[in-house]
């Protein structure tokens, strides 16, 4: 007799049932409640829906594991993300997730992880000895973990391991949780000083994680009493162990706290390396003297006492400051008695085009190229504005519509845009399946992509072909591993067949008074592009290099309609 559902599992599943229903990318619901388990449990770590995406790696051949990420330093660890191995202190965060929708847990799956563990996870083996029995997919996630803690192992990082379980159950037979004993081992015996933690979440913990909001506040202590100004403006002096603390996440560093600065971080450039010397003369004038400190702008912020609450800061000017402030402390614990401080400025502003333009102005440096002023330069207020009224929502901000609950499919993150747009209209579908985390690095390609002399049409064209190209593969059933390495091509193609043109694609899409996508005819270009790319090797590498993109591009355009 099966056993009644609790109010928590009707609940949850209602929610899931409900957002799935919204999501619209054509995926089945146990698939989609691999992106939402995933999504719950590392709420915290930031990550926008591409992100989440690229970690799903269940599909037959998974060893247990439906999702996997590696994080270093709190960053999403990707195919193209630079490792910085000279930093001294590094914490690297392995996190596993198996999701089923299943009402209960079972022996077997805390088993699959143990096997998975001992045959992947092994530094001995190599992962492509066990092609057989582990998809492609999860292989090329584990061997991306395995060279990010390769690189960093002669710098003893700090190595957690996580394990998620999650269904929609009540509560663990003692029996399954008693198979997590010998996962453990097996862990402790491949990396002795790691740390590790394996947790069940059943219906009523992952609905605790749905209706938890994470806090858009956070608290800075002040040396002194700040200057306020009527608008709820500050300039203060933050000791700098305060300022490490603002900045960091159980030891982390916070980085959504710069999501709007427009600079990466520079390494151990000139400006850096001052700052470091600086830093570690613990008996020089006091910092704030010899540095012009950081810019922090809110829509509001509250003092009390010496407490300054800010609602949702974001770091616009300071980033190398606080990049070197945050590695000084988490190397050195000693150093936490130091009295130095920091001067930071709180700009208040709600306003967000005005927020924008404080962006813009306190990078204004000549070392800064223009093209470096990414979500804040005016075409990417356009895009949204017109996406949005076109259906879909352009998170300018990282996850400023996913917080709002808005569906997974009507989100284009700035990142997806580039790649799009890189496949379809620079036709270069290579570079954009090669490079998802650097691609806006090139100034030259940034200003290409992102140009106010861009038709604003061809954004919304570019996006609505990207995203029935991918709703069309998951109806023709073509694996997650095909799909990522085609998908640009498939849009290219189908871009050239349409408009009847490889020279001037955006012009003739802007012409279009209604862009009407035949699924048919896009069917076909996918099969032949599908069979092409198999031909030429179906690899990662065949994908990310340019010859099979100048093999389509040297078809004659009738031949590519032909294909129609």
């Amino acid at each position: 007799m099966m056993e009644k559902k609790t109010n928590d599992q009707i609940i949850l599943e209602q929610i899931i049932k409900e957002r799935w229903e919204e999501s619209q990318d054509g995926s089945s619901i146990s698939e989609y409640f691999e992106i939402y388990a995933a999504t719950e449990l590392l709420k915290n770590q930031d990550l926008s829906y591409d992100d989440i995406e690229y970690g799903i790696v269940g599909n037959g051949g998974d060893g247990g594991i439906d999702s996997i990420y590696t994080f270093i330093n709190g960053e999403l660890l990707k195919e193209d993300t630079p490792i910085n191995a000279t930093q001294k202190k590094n914490t690297i965060e392995l996190v596993i997730i198996q999701s089923k929708t299943s009402p209960t847990f079972k022996e077997d799956a805390v088993v699959k992880f143990r096997e998975s563990a001992e045959d992947l996870f092994n530094l001995a083996n190599a992962t492509d000895d066990f092609a057989a029995r582990y998809n492609k997919d999860i292989r090329e996630k584990v061997e991306l973990f395995r060279k990010g803690y390769g690189m960093l192992a002669k710098t003893f990082p700090k190595l957690v391991i996580r394990y998620f379980y999650v269904t929609q159950g009540v509560s663990t037979h003692p029996n399954v949780e008693g198979k997590v004993d010998k996962l453990r081992d097996v862990i402790s015996s491949m990396f002795s000083n790691s740390e590790f933690s394996f947790e069940f979440v059943g219906a009523s913990r992952l609905l605790e994680l749905t209706r938890d909001i994470p806090t858009t506040s956070r608290a800075l202590e002040v040396a002194e009493s700040p200057i306020g100004t009527a608008g709820g403006s500050y300039i203060c002096l933050v000791d700098l162990k305060s300022y490490f603390k603002f900045i960091s996440d159980a030891g982390a560093l916070a980085r959504s706290l710069f999501e709007s600065n427009v600079r990466d971080y520079q390494g151990s450039v000139i400006v850096n390396t001052g700052i470091r010397q600086t830093l570690q003369n613990a008996h020089s004038e006091d910092f704030w003297y010899l540095n012009n400190g950081v810019t922090i702008i809110t829509p509001k912020a509250v003092l009390a006492g010496k407490q300054l609450t800010i609602e949702d800061p974001q770091i616009v000017n300071g980033l190398q400051t606080s990049h070197e402030i945050y590695q000084h402390f988490s190397e050195s614990s000693e150093d936490l008695a130091d009295k130095r401080t920091v001067l930071v400025r709180i700009i208040c502003e709600k306003d967000e085009p005005a927020r924008d333009r404080i962006i813009r102005a306190t990078n204004s440096q000549t070392a800064i190229p223009p093209a470096s002023l990414r979500s804040s330069d005016e075409i990417h207020r356009n895009i949204e504005d017109f996406l949005k009224s076109n259906g879909f929502y352009y998170d300018r901000k990282k996850n400023y519509y996913k917080n709002k609950g808005m569906s997974i499919s009507q989100i284009i993150s700035i990142p997806y845009m580039a790649q799009a747009m890189m496949a379809i209209i620079l036709q270069k579908p290579d570079q954009a399946r090669a490079r998802p985390s650097t691609l806006l690095n090139s100034d030259i390609e940034y200003k290409r992509i992102f140009s106010l002399d861009m038709p604003i049409d061809v954004y919304l064209k570019v996006i609505q072909v990207m995203r029935t190209v991918e709703r069309n593969m998951k109806d023709l059933e073509i694996d997650r591993k095909t799909s990522a390495n085609i998908k640009y091509y498939v849009a290219m193609v189908y871009a050239i067949a349409i408009t009847g043109t490889k020279s001037d694609i955006a012009a003739k899409l802007n012409g279009m008074a209604q862009l009407v996508i035949n699924t048919d005819e896009l069917t076909e270009v996918t099969l032949k592009v599908k069979a092409m790319f198999e031909e030429a090797g179906g690899t990662d590498q065949v994908a990310k290099a340019s010859a099979f993109a100048e093999t389509l591009l040297a078809a004659p355009i009738s031949e590519i309609q032909a294909v129609l």
